[in-house]
């Protein structure tokens, strides 16, 4: 809720991010788990949660695996009164995300379970703006080659500017840096209730649709019907330099307002990661630099991302 303390948003000439609730309509989502390293994880989670929060929350990384998704949306708009108005885009959007759990020191009884994301990349200046500066959602420009029409493929390769190396004097390039790809002929997955409960041994979530209990706590839900979020909402300050003018902990979960269709990815599936000193994916989450998913899956779907709520 909005105090008297806070000033009034206001609404620039050339301003390209549109207020939220957003919905999505005609969006395929593509998920693929991928093994990676929890300590590494863990590190990117004390980085970007435990230690903003300076003791008075705790953030947990629950497992090795990786959920990467990749989401396909026909039409993106706002349904604020003024921004909806405006018009719709397209939106596509690669992303890496982490399971955590945590919340107050002291009050583990009321833990909750969410995807943390670290990777993020976009299509549309426009969902990355508005990402980045409403929510604090870590999205990056990229550009999208060689995507299959087939739900249950995952093909794609993102054209990213990126460093391959820091130091004085080097400049970035634009280059493949995430590339999804059959590893070989294509084959079906042989059960799909069987390979959806393989999914949830993996990843920890719920089956049928209600929550299990996994080392003493709520595991998160499937991913492609409701993903709880948590992010670092924070703005360069331009005065502190170092500092941040702005910096929260918020959770946001988009809501699944119709499912129209549903799948297994053929299977295998091979995700190949550009070494980057700007975009370290491998290193931030414990990946190899080239790794067979070990599930995949697809749905289509409209869905709506609502108001944060402010955790910190």
């Amino acid at each position: 809720m909005p105090t008297p303390s806070q000033p009034l948003y206001i609404r620039m000439p050339g301003d390209i991010v549109g207020s939220p609730p957003y919905r999505a309509t005609g969006c395929l989502m593509q998920g693929l788990f991928l093994k990676g390293d929890r300590s590494a994880q863990q590190r990117f989670c004390d980085s970007v949660l435990n230690r903003p929060a300076n003791g008075t929350q705790i953030y947990h990384a629950i497992t090795d695996h990786v959920l990467m998704t990749a989401i396909y949306a026909d039409t993106m708009g706002s349904t604020d009164p003024i921004d909806a108005s405006k018009g719709v885009v397209k939106e596509w959007d690669v992303g890496f995300w982490t399971a955590v759990r945590g919340g107050p020191v002291g009050a583990e009884d009321s833990w909750s379970v969410y995807w943390l994301p670290s990777y993020l990349f976009v299509d549309s200046p426009s969902a990355m703006a508005s990402g980045r500066e409403i929510y604090g959602y870590p999205k990056t420009a990229a550009g999208f080659e060689g995507r299959s029409n087939d739900h249950a493929d995952p093909s794609v390769t993102l054209i990213v500017e990126h460093f391959p190396t820091f130091g004085p004097g080097k400049r970035p390039v634009t280059e493949p840096l995430v590339r999804i790809a059959p590893a070989g002929p294509g084959v079906a997955a042989p059960d799909l209730i069987s390979e959806i409960r393989t999914a949830w041994d993996v990843i920890g979530g719920l089956l049928g649709g209600e929550p299990v209990r996994h080392s003493g706590f709520h595991l998160p839900p499937w991913p492609s019907l409701s993903m709880p979020q948590i992010l670092l909402q924070q703005v360069h300050d331009p005065v502190a330099l170092g500092r941040a003018s702005v910096q929260s902990i918020l959770t946001v979960a988009p809501k699944t307002l119709k499912v129209t269709g549903g799948g297994l990815l053929h299977a295998p599936v091979k995700v190949s990661l550009t070494p980057s000193a700007s975009h370290p994916i491998a290193d931030t989450l414990g990946l190899a630099a080239s790794r067979d998913a070990e599930l995949g899956f697809w749905i289509t779907q409209d869905f709506e991302v609502g108001l944060a709520r402010r955790l910190l």
